[in-house]
């Protein structure tokens, strides 16, 4: 009975040394510490990328911080599996200790018999995981060719290879999630679950806008309607597109604005596309409207829009430019003149080109431009027509003004 309360004495002591011996070696841990001077943890280059805010101050803080902790839970450790054992030498707190010593053994059998059962899933889920792993791998591979069009497959275009990839991949990686959460400790659990369905709940109400987008997204890349670089107007958005994803797409207008639009939203909307013909022989046709009045030859107005056209620059020669009367208005005549370019990125430039250039034809050829409309006072009885095509025995008639004829 005198002896075990000896060894009790001895344990209490043990735990005084212990803790003497961890403080001098933690005291010292903590002075080597205070004199560092550089990175020790980060000082890799690969890591230093990913941590650029580590300095060796931030370092020595976030180590003697972690050497705290680490100090802290071992002492509780040695505290909670020490003392059951001492108190074991004395009859009156022996129960109380074994008691004691059962209540911290349940969890470590808890996790150790866990882990033993989970051994033969962990197999399983490396067998997947390496099995997905080594399939992406190929099919990497795979659309990469396609993408560089080393491999053709009839009917698949290029540019799907990247955008079907990711999504093959995010399919891949689903299944394989799925097929191994079964294996996964305490996926059956009641917590687990709850915690799954509070996860599934706040997807579907937050992600409805993001995934009519990813659909949106989806179906654009398969429509082909532009890629990165084509001039296209969506809605009322003109401009270059600079980048494409499955959420949104961007656009760089003329104003080098950068304008973000939602692809539910192009879906939503025509796409025009400036560039997807501009390769062809012919290229893209510009146009522009004129108004000149009834008394013009149509034949000067037509000749002198052309040889404006073909005075301006980034304006193809062949196909000839070629002039429309679009509408006989009821004070001038609607000209509509069209040429051909490869440029349609440079659309707004070369208008501005064009304006000038058959504006200048127009007043070289002493022909007046009527837009906007201006009021004018004339002799209405006149004819409105070319010189040439006023019959020569024509006469102006006259006009009666409270039964008097005048004129004539």
């Amino acid at each position: 009975m005198i002896l075990n309360y000896v060894y009790f004495g001895v344990s209490i002591l043990g735990i005084f040394l212990f803790f003497f011996i961890f403080k001098k070696i933690f005291k010292k841990l903590q002075t080597k510490l205070d004199k560092l001077d550089r990175n020790v943890l980060f000082k890799n280059k690969e890591v230093a990328k990913l941590f650029r805010f580590i300095t060796p101050r931030r370092e020595k803080h976030i180590l003697k911080f972690a050497t705290r902790t680490i100090r802290i839970g071992i002492s509780i450790l040695f505290l909670v599996l020490y003392l059951p054992f001492v108190f074991k030498f004395i009859p009156e707190t022996k129960e109380i200790a074994d008691k004691v010593f059962s209540y911290v053994l349940m969890p470590v059998n808890f996790v150790v018999d866990g882990f033993l059962d989970f051994i033969p899933g962990l197999f399983f889920i490396l067998v997947i995981v390496f099995a997905t792993k080594y399939l992406l791998k190929f099919l990497k591979y795979l659309t990469g060719e396609l993408e560089r069009e080393a491999v053709r497959l009839e009917g698949f275009h290029a540019d799907w290879a990247k955008p079907t990839f990711n999504l093959i991949r995010i399919v891949i990686i689903a299944f394989a999630a799925v097929v191994c959460f079964p294996y996964i400790p305490g996926s059956g659990s009641d917590a687990f679950k709850g915690v799954s369905i509070f996860f599934g709940v706040l997807f579907s109400l937050g992600s409805t806008a993001a995934i009519s987008n990813i659909v949106a997204g989806v179906v654009i890349t398969y429509m082909r309607p532009f890629k990165v670089g084509d001039r296209v107007e969506i809605g009322n958005t003109v401009g270059d597109v600079t980048e494409r994803s499955l959420l949104v797409t961007r656009v760089k207008t003329i104003k080098n604005l950068d304008v973000t639009v939602p692809n539910s939203t192009i879906l939503g909307n025509h796409i025009i596309n400036f560039s997807k013909n501009a390769a062809e022989d012919v290229g893209v046709i510009l146009h522009t409207s004129v108004t000149i009045g009834y008394d013009v030859p149509s034949g000067d107005v037509i000749q002198a829009l052309v040889k404006g056209a073909k005075n301006t620059q980034m304006i193809l020669d062949k196909p000839e430019p070629f002039v429309l009367v679009k509408s006989l208005d009821d004070f001038y005549i609607n000209y509509e003149i069209n040429c051909h370019t490869k440029n349609p990125e440079k659309s707004a430039l070369i208008y501005s080109f064009l304006h000038e250039s058959i504006k200048n034809e127009l007043h070289n050829a002493g022909i007046e431009i009527l837009s906007p409309h201006y009021s004018a006072i004339r002799d209405g009885n006149v004819l409105t027509v070319p010189p040439e095509n006023v019959p020569k025995d024509y006469v102006k008639p006259g006009f009666k003004v409270g039964g008097f004829n005048i004129g004539g």
